[in-house]
């Protein structure tokens, strides 16, 4: 009986021992799994998840730009593409419209290429599609925002309804299109931008409200206007005209051309940035401008100076031709008074002579 007894006590004990074992294999094969690896096409994976180079890798319905019957979102069907062949992603959505549904076929995929948002399309080799409708289909090409589309080689297309339709191009447009308006390059390496509320430039550090300097171009405009608000400036100075007048007089003005540019095409006029700088380049209190460059509002207020000081020669000539007239005038009716004076004197004197009264005395 007690043989019986230990016998089942070393049983139970083995037993108990092998579900201490079970647990640990069951602990362990748990622990193996947090860390596994996973392959796809591939028998050591080196990462988590790892497919083998060269497949599509698909999170959503399909990739043969097909219309799904799957309800969508919207009227977007929502995926993740990663083309191995191709080097392309694509994330975002498609349309379920016909003439949209195939952008992210292979077909229409690029090499190399990017697309993400919704109705996009980057058919370009390394190009790069970002947002509602955007389309790039030119080598390296990238179209940003709204209905975009980059179709130049190398141009880039950034905003709402504008094309980058030539090579090199950069175009930026703003959101003020009417409906199935579009704003396009026009040459090649050309930087279009549309703006109906204007541009401000700032260049200096001050902040917004603190009145910065700097230029814009007021909606509507064709031309930029220099911010010239009387209550941003100080320190003003009054300028001798007359000076400026000889200083002009004395500068080299004349016709010229950019060094490397077309001789018959890209002749100007003007002055040289070396003698305005040092006819005006400083004043009482400090410098104006540099001698590498001529500043477009300094140039203006020094013809505005200049013709200032015409202004005023010319209403001194005004004058003094004016009193010039009154003394001519004056002197003319002293003549005509002297001549009429002569006249009569001659008159009398014939009288006194016809009468006897006055004799011809001869020699």
């Amino acid at each position: 009986m007690n043989n019986l007894y230990t016998s089942y006590f070393q049983v139970r004990m083995r037993l108990k021992s092998l579900d201490r074992l079970a647990a640990v294999i069951v602990l362990l094969l748990i622990a193996l799994q947090a860390q596994a690896q996973v392959g796809i096409g591939l028998t050591q994976p080196k990462a988590f998840l790892n497919v083998a180079e060269g497949k599509t890798v698909l999170f959503g319905a399909d990739t043969a730009g097909v219309q799904s019957a799957i309800p969508s979102i919207h009227g977007y069907l929502p995926k993740m593409i990663w083309y191995g062949s191709k080097g392309a992603f694509r994330a975002g959505a498609i349309s379920i419209e016909a003439n949209h549904y195939t952008h992210w076929d292979n077909a229409n995929v690029g090499e190399y290429s990017f697309a993400t948002g919704a109705m996009t399309k980057a058919s370009g080799i390394y190009s790069t599609a970002m947002g509602f409708g955007a389309q790039a289909s030119g080598e390296s090409s990238t179209a940003f925002g709204y209905w975009t589309a980059a179709s130049g080689d190398r141009s880039t297309a950034m905003g709402s309804s504008v094309r980058a339709d030539h090579k090199g191009s950069f175009i930026i447009g703003d959101d003020s299109n009417c409906l199935g308006c579009t704003y396009n390059t026009t040459a090649v390496n050309q930087m279009m931008m549309h703006f109906a509320g204007g541009y401000i430039l700032y260049t200096s550090n001050a902040r917004q409200e603190n009145s910065p300097s700097g230029i814009q171009l007021q909606p509507n405009a064709n031309a930029w206007s220099v911010i010239s608000d009387s209550t941003r400036k100080e320190n003003f100075r009054t300028a001798n005209g007359a000076l400026f007048l000889e200083k002009i007089s004395k500068m080299r003005l004349g016709s010229w051309n950019y060094k490397g540019q077309d001789t018959k095409q890209n002749r100007h006029y003007g002055p040289m940035a070396q003698d305005f700088f040092k006819a005006f380049g400083h004043d009482e209190l400090g410098t104006i401008g540099e001698d590498k460059s001529i500043n477009q509002a300094d140039f203006d207020g020094v013809n505005l100076i200049a013709i200032q000081a015409l202004i005023k020669e010319v209403e001194a000539l005004k004058a003094e031709n004016k009193s010039l007239k009154q003394a001519e005038a004056s002197m003319k009716a002293e003549t005509q008074s002297l001549k009429a004076k002569m006249e009569q004197f001659e008159k009398q004197l014939s009288t006194l002579m016809n009468s006897g009264t006055v004799s011809t005395i001869s020699e």
